[in-house]
């Protein structure tokens, strides 16, 4: 039982946008359900409300196993990440081991243990979005790059094309290898949260919103300093990292993503709103 992987995911803002935007509830719903976690064999899934658990049902017995778990569990949250890209919607995640149990009875589903308290007490002491993974599990993490937040928790980079853009620039603005290009493809949609970012740190009515994205940015700044800076300068505009024209035909595929993604929520939304209208009759 210590040795089961627990990634604990909540979508941020979930209540105002329960009471203010139905639609975009339907809508994270659909995305949820559309993750690539669903159909991999050795995860379970369980989401309630705004949380979302990911957890090994199976415990590992090697090291080669736990590298396995933590780095899939890590690609599951950098789905995610991807999917909400440009759909206004963020959450913040922890990822972390110990005890925990999923079982159904006749009538109920029943789940528990260390792993879920701690999980859900550290996630809500956070002042950030994205995901944190604690010391345990980032000693079987492999291909993700993490800075250190306190004494437990590291911050996860989920922004692989970013790492890929330093590493074959340099961290130097605007390139001129268009064959770079090819070695970054996501890009634009990580250029494009970083705007979102920036965008909510700056201008959420909320200050503690605002605190959140703010110490988002900081860990990309401190990491990718030559990509913010141009993009800061450059208003966020792809061709500020890599000259004109750059990734113009993924920005185009991120579009028509960010557009399909906003639509996949609309039709439960829709039959939701006129079966309710339905009953008040």
């Amino acid at each position: 039982m210590s040795d089961r992987f627990l990634l604990y995911i909540d979508i941020l803002g979930f209540s105002e946008m329960t009471r203010r935007e139905p639609r975009k509830v339907a809508r994270t719903y659909a995305i949820l359900d559309s993750l690539n976690v669903h159909k991999h064999h050795a995860f379970k899934t369980i989401v309630f409300s705004d949380t979302v658990l990911v957890y090994n049902p199976v415990l590992p017995t090697s090291d080669d196993d736990r590298n396995y778990l933590v780095w899939y569990l890590i690609e599951f949250a950098e789905d995610l990440h991807h999917r909400l890209t440009g759909q206004d919607i963020f959450f913040r995640a922890v990822l972390t081991s110990g005890e925990f149990s999923h079982y159904p009875l006749e009538h109920i589903e029943c789940f528990f243990g260390e792993a879920l308290i701690n999980a859900y007490l550290r996630e809500k002491e956070i002042p950030s979005i994205g995901l944190f993974i604690d010391d345990r599990c980032n000693l079987h993490n492999q291909y993700f790059r993490v800075a250190r937040f306190d004494d437990q928790l590291h911050f996860v980079y989920l922004n692989r094309s970013l790492e890929d853009l330093t590493q074959y620039t340099g961290d130097k603005y605007p390139f001129r290898d268009r064959a770079i290009e090819d070695q970054a493809i996501y890009a634009p949609w990580q250029v494009r949260f970083l705007k979102d970012v920036y965008e909510n740190m700056r201008n959420h009515p909320i200050p503690s919103v605002r605190t959140k994205f703010l110490t988002a940015w900081d860990f990309y700044a401190m990491r990718y300093p030559g990509i913010t800076q141009a993009l800061i300068k450059g208003g966020f505009l792809l061709s500020s990292l890599g000259g004109q024209h750059a990734w113009a035909e993924e920005e185009v595929a991120m579009t028509k993503s960010i557009k399909h993604f906003k639509r996949i929520g609309s039709g439960t939304s829709l039959s939701l709103q006129l079966s309710g209208r339905k009953r008040r009759k």
